[in-house]
């Protein structure tokens, strides 16, 4: 193992340590990565921000002293002693405590804590503030033998001590208990929230927790409110900062709570009182975007160079495995966080279901799309409103502004097999269509008869046209393809196992036809393609409604679902079709930690 590979792993064991789940093995191999390099217990005790936490230790010690007797701050045996299960007696965990040392430490502390808030509003003047420039200096070796003197050597101290050195676990022993035991956050609201193991208490205390699936909202201490949406594996380390191992979260951070800090494998975000979303990849991989205010973002790439930027309002950024960052715009991937807790039960689920309507509406599946804004079939020009556009398609058209739409087409527009993807990709039985489509593609199906009259459809008898039963409103003809990748890039540890809608020509047409005969002849054909192949086809009537059920599996290496609907009729008439809460099923992939 390389040392940089060593300070990867170190920074997992680390973790794994504060939280209780460090395992006998893993307890060995961090005895092993402590003794590659003597500078590596510095880094240790600077990424547990020793500083703080000796303040948190100090805290608890002087309560404990003032109600009159302290027990021992003890590591957990099974995790620190693999060799050694004996159970703890009441003497291994006994230790006098020196009041006045209590007190020299903490006046120490205190003054460490005064000089870090002096240089902290010293930089903001000066306008150099920075996700590094905020940490206080401390001198680790004094604090560090001032909390030695205040520990007798027992039993578990020595075996402790021989971790990594007296010195470095000195700090670590008391630190872990307080970390482990202290409320750093409470539980707000939740939908539809589903975590790994038992739901969690209102009481958040550090360690590891898994949203398998819906939203789930955490308040800090500190006042920072973050909306964790599923899936999302992470962990809680203070009151004011958090580790995001993958999902997306969005913060929103107070003055009070300035210096909140989220970190992922590869990036750390620090907050200037903002609020801003970050999702986190596979592959150290991490995009955030900037709501209000700014951030210090700082990159470590897999060689171990450092690159630091900081964001305003409006700005979006990606950070690569290599660490590389990548600035844009808010707008290049708009709707991509949710911003509020949902109020209403909404369709889409988190770590379950995305709404494919919502997605038309240039939402991200997750029911943030605006109903009524459509497509234009002939030009991928997105708008709030819909179209009667009554024209000759031209071919497959792109739909940048909406980055899980491929684009849209109109069938029948080109001779030859049917472009259904900005690859290339054919539909080689493409069938007989008139190539003239009559209005938009919509996120909810709103039809027009008429100059002016606009009306829901509805299917079944009932009608689909909001966020809880949405649909997708396609008259014939017009086509509409799905990048299934840009999908997955937003939904780490994650795969998409289906598209299931129920489709049919709206139960409307009987209410302006009046059921006549003609109307009678309506008729529509259904197309679902994967990858340009064909995986659902069926013509439907519209006097009376013929709904059909659609339930096509999908595989992880297929991109490109297309929803296609055809008619023969040059007139087109009436043919007010409808995919309704189409749906695209999730099952969360388990990493190798869970």
């Amino acid at each position: 193992m390389t040392l940089h590979e060593s300070d990867g792993r170190l920074d997992d064991l680390v973790q794994a340590y504060l939280d209780g789940s460090l395992t006998p093995g893993e307890a060995e191999e961090l005895r092993e990565i402590l003794t590659v390099d003597p500078g590596v217990v510095e880094r240790l005790l600077d990424g547990l921000r020793t500083d703080v936490l000796i303040q948190n230790t100090i805290r608890a010690v002087e309560e404990e002293v003032v109600a009159g007797g302290m027990d021992m701050l003890h590591p957990r045996a099974d995790a620190l002693d693999p060799d050694d299960g004996r159970t703890s007696t009441a003497a291994d965990r006994t230790m006098p405590v020196d009041e006045n040392e209590v007190l020299r430490i903490k006046e120490y502390a205190e003054y460490q804590l005064e000089a870090f808030l002096a240089e902290q509003e010293r930089q903001r003047r000066l306008g150099l503030a920075d996700a590094r420039g905020l940490r206080p200096t401390l001198d680790v070796k004094s604090v560090a033998t001032q909390v030695d003197r205040l520990m007798a050597v027992g039993r578990r101290a020595v075996v402790a001590a021989a971790l990594c050195s007296a010195v470095a676990m000195a700090v670590v022993i008391p630190v872990q208990h307080f970390l482990s035991h202290r409320v750093v956050a409470t539980l707000g609201d939740a939908a539809h929230a589903q975590w790994s193991t038992e739901c969690p208490t209102r009481e958040l205390r550090p360690g590891r927790m898994i949203l398998e699936q819906g939203f789930a909202q955490v308040v800090f201490k500190s006042g920072a409110e973050v909306i964790l949406q599923a899936p999302s594996t992470f962990r809680l380390q203070s009151s004011n900062s958090m580790f995001l191992e993958s999902g997306r979260v969005t913060a929103r951070v107070p003055r009070t709570a300035v210096g909140f800090t989220v970190r992922t494998s590869g990036a750390e975000v620090v907050d200037f009182g903002t609020e801003f979303g970050l999702m986190a990849g596979p592959q150290c991989s991490a995009e955030v975007h900037v709501f209000d205010g700014s951030i210090g973002l700082e990159s470590v790439g897999s060689l171990g160079s450092a690159t630091q930027q900081r964001l305003a309002r409006g700005e979006a950024a990606t950070v690569d495995i290599a660490g590389h960052i990548e600035r844009s715009s808010l707008s290049d991937r708009p709707r991509l966080f949710v911003r509020e807790m949902p109020q209403g039960r909404g369709f889409a689920v988190p770590g379950k279901r995305l709404n494919l309507a919502d997605m038309v509406g240039g939402g991200n599946g997750l029911d943030t799309g605006v109903l009524g804004q459509g497509i234009h079939p002939l030009t991928g020009a997105v708008g709030p409103t819909r179209w009667m556009v009554k024209g000759r398609g031209n071919g497959f058209v792109r739909t940048p502004s909406l980055p899980f739409i491929d684009g849209v087409f109109v069938p029948g527009s080109t001779r030859g097999p049917m472009v259904v993807s900005s690859t290339g990709i054919t539909f080689e039985g493409s069938p007989d269509a008139s190539g003239y489509c009559y209005e938009g593609i919509l996120n909810g199906a709103l039809f027009q008869h008429g100059a002016f009259e606009v009306h829901p459809g509805r299917l079944a008898g009932a009608a689909f046209d909001t966020p809880e039963h949405p649909s997708i409103g396609m008259h014939a003809n017009a086509g509409i393809t799905f990048d299934l990748d840009s999908i997955r890039s937003t939904m780490p540890e994650t795969e998409i196992c289906r598209f299931q809608a129920l489709c049919g020509v709206s139960d409307t047409v009987a209410d302006y036809s009046d059921g006549t005969w003609e109307s009678k002849k309506i008729l529509v054909r259904f197309w679902v393609l994967v990858d340009g192949q064909v995986r659902f086809s069926k013509e439907l009537g519209a006097v009376p409604s013929e709904p059909q059920w659609i339930d096509v599996p999908l595989g992880p290496r297929e991109r490109f679902l297309s929803l296609i609907t055809t008619t023969t009729d040059g007139g087109a008439v009436l043919c007010w079709s409808m995919f309704v809460e189409p749906a695209l099923e999730l099952r969360r992939t388990r990493s190798l930690r869970d």
